[in-house]
């Protein structure tokens, strides 16, 4: 009969983790996946103001949160971003089932105080910062001049489930 610490070996040697193995159970299931999917393809893309909320979401959807620093009442280039590219309906229409939105508006150009602004190293506006439903940053971007909204949905696309990249 083999002991604990022989088979803890025996699997260390042959590249197995212990710790992986349990977490292989959770797993999910390709019936999830498929439900995960159906739920994430339902979303309507709107800019939400509460990044926790924002997480619960992606978690339940495998969406990608696209983070937006932005001061519209002072900022020349988030004002263009806004009026060329995010108010734009085939931006807002393309971005359905590919990305859960959350904006931070800024009436200053301190921004620097912002936890979040902080967390991700934001040094100036506009940036869009694209993380997962751990906050884990995946990709970025800002105002890019001549960059069409269509452009930018297929940027977005790159981070969402593979079901969102044929829309």
């Amino acid at each position: 009969m083999m002991n604990r610490h022989f088979i803890f070996a025996l699997c260390t040697v042959l590249g197995f983790s212990v710790s992986g193995i349990s977490m292989a159970q959770s797993v999910p299931t390709d019936k999830e996946a498929a439900a995960k999917a159906a739920k994430a393809a339902k979303v309507k893309f709107r800019w939400g103001k509460s990044l926790k909320s924002a997480q619960k979401q992606a978690e339940e959807t495998g969406l990608p949160i696209v983070l937006l620093f932005t001061g519209t009442s002072w900022c020349g280039f988030c004002v263009k971003l806004e009026k060329e590219i995010l108010s734009k309906k085939d931006f807002k229409q393309g971005m359905d089932g590919v990305a859960i939105g959350v904006k931070f508006e800024f009436g200053s150009s301190d921004f620097s105080k912002s936890k979040e602004a902080k967390t991700y190293n934001i040094t100036g506006v506009p940036a869009m910062v694209v993380v997962d439903a751990e906050g884990k940053e995946l990709g970025r971007t800002g105002y890019v001049p001549g960059r069409t909204p269509a452009q930018y949905v297929e940027f977005f696309k790159k981070y969402a489930p593979k079901a969102a990249e044929g829309k």
